[in-house]
């Protein structure tokens, strides 16, 4: 029996040492022109790109480094275009080579493998040597499978040389995809019920005389804020959003009067007054 359990233990160790030995194939990445390669169009407006693999070839000496915004500006200007950032880098890529060279890990299966949405958005890069020639390389995995992205670190620590944006024009659908709110100025229905709990998002079309200037952000509360006194002033500077009523279920507009009386008006509800921290917030 003793001798039998030492058999075993020799082929279970023989077995881990060959699974150490070898490592998960990777490719190796494809030389092009730099001229050929560009930004693909950012998330949440363009798809989430696969997350490239490829090593550095060994005879590739990059000297730069071109990387790319993984995701939108949250402000839509009045145009309706939102922006993102090319980002162009130098210095001694060696250190960010190893990296981005290193074996991936053999897959473990094991429990602790869940869903990791910190690595979901990484940025897409691309190197180039002294010769105007380009590879996209990728990242080796984890026991995970995810990505270790110490290499695209590596490179963000060399000495940045420039930025160039990018101006992306949306339909309106999309504005209201990236900060749901509609760019097309309605007016507010007011009622006599007091709302009581109103959840909105962050992100608020901006509105000068009923034309769309862009989008902009707040953190501050609509909730709590007291019955508005009768006014009859106009309002010029309004910000709109839309949220579900929490009675019906249906998707309603709530609008912030900028100036004029100063409201918050959910449509079908008596106005609340907007308190000076919410406006202030508007800039």
């Amino acid at each position: 029996m003793l001798r039998r359990w030492f058999a075993i233990m020799i082929v279970v160790l023989a077995v881990a040492g060959i699974w150490q030995l070898t490592t998960p194939d990777r490719p190796v990445a494809v030389i092009v022109d730099a001229e050929t390669l560009e930004c693909a169009t950012p998330y949440p407006i363009g798809p989430l790109q696969a997350t490239p693999r490829a090593t550095v070839p060994d005879d590739f000496v990059p000297v730069a480094a071109v990387t790319c915004d993984p995701i939108v500006s949250g402000d839509v200007a009045a145009d309706r275009t939102v922006s993102f950032s090319e980002h162009s880098w130098e210095g001694d890529f060696g250190w960010a080579v190893e990296l981005l060279n290193r074996s991936s890990s053999h897959r473990t299966g094991f429990p602790g493998c869940g869903d990791n949405d910190s690595l979901a958005v990484l940025e897409e890069f691309w190197l180039v040597d002294d010769r105007g020639r380009a590879i996209r390389p990728g990242y080796p995995s984890d026991s995970c499978g995810l990505p270790k992205p110490g290499g695209l670190a590596a490179v963000k620590e060399l000495t940045p040389v420039g930025s160039t944006e990018h101006r992306i024009p949306l339909s309106d659908d999309q504005i209201y995809e990236l900060s749901n709110c509609r760019p097309t100025y309605h007016p507010p229905t007011t009622g006599t019920t007091m709302p009581t709990s109103l959840s909105v998002g962050s992100y608020f079309c901006r509105f000068s005389s009923t034309e769309f200037v862009g989008t902009s952000s707040t953190m501050e509360t609509i909730d709590g804020l007291p019955p508005a006194p009768d006014c009859d002033a106009v309002a010029t500077e309004v910000a709109s959003t839309n949220y579900v009523d929490s009675f019906t279920n249906q998707e309603q507009l709530l609008t912030v009067e900028l100036d004029g009386c100063r409201r918050v008006i959910a449509d079908g509800y008596a106005p609340l007054q907007a308190s000076d921290e919410l406006l202030e917030s508007f800039g």
